[in-house]
């Protein structure tokens, strides 16, 4: 296996076939750590139970055990975004949605963080290896310019070796980077509409609430009206 991969290198050029391999490598540690981050850190797996369990503490009026169970949950982002409404439960609908947002936009950072450099890696990596083709074919015909007879068909083929190894190593490359940036794009959107949707719920949750505790409070002055 080693062999192949020395006899691959050599084949494709060490530099640029080096150039890729560090491209390749940098695009693997990007898509560990951001997968790493979606699935195992940012990302609430049952999200509809947890907003069910905020949605009982919200309605028994125990915003306090609400706001604990969601630290609880941290580093998981949709937590964290719910607790920073809660701290503001007794404000106006207008407060909870501007403490929503900021803790939203917060966030979002550590989603969007890094990602985007994948599909540079992607670009990179396509160009390097029609660098590559370039430098083969300069060689080829640089080389076959000077030989003749079958030295000549020789070195056109090494040449054409070397650029098709170098191509085929940088667009595998490209290809690997952008299937893994289309599935962490898909995986970075869903948590992102999971916290937007969450948050539009917490706010009806929360409105539901105020009315509940101020139509309680109204029946309560009426029934002493009455008395």
């Amino acid at each position: 296996m080693l062999d192949f991969i020395a006899r691959k290198f050599e084949e494709g050029g060490q530099e640029i076939m080096s150039a890729i391999t560090f491209v390749l490598f940098l695009s693997i540690v990007i898509i560990i750590e951001r997968a790493y981050r979606y699935w195992l850190q940012y990302d609430l797996a049952n999200s509809s139970g947890f907003m069910s369990a905020v949605q009982k503490m919200v309605m028994n009026n125990s915003i306090e055990n609400a706001i604990r169970l969601c630290k609880k949950a941290r580093p998981k982002l949709l937590p964290y975004v719910m607790s920073e409404g809660l701290k503001r439960a007794n404000d106006s609908t207008e407060e909870i949605q501007h403490a929503l947002d900021t803790a939203t936009l917060t966030a979002m950072p550590k989603i969007t963080k890094i990602l985007p450099f994948l599909g540079t890696t992607a670009n990179v990596a396509t160009l390097l290896g029609l660098l590559g083709t370039l430098f083969g074919l300069m060689r080829s015909f640089g080389a076959a310019a000077k030989l003749t007879g079958a030295a000549k068909q020789t070195a056109l083929a090494a040449g054409i070796s070397e650029s098709l190894t170098a191509t085929s190593f940088g667009l595998g490359t490209a290809l690997m980077c952008l299937l893994a940036f289309g599935i962490l794009t898909m995986k970075q959107t869903g948590i992102v509409d999971d916290i937007n949707r969450n948050s539009a719920r917490l706010i009806d949750l929360l409105y539901t609430r105020k009315m509940k505790i101020k139509g309680g409070g109204t029946q309560g002055a009426a029934s002493g009206d009455m008395g």
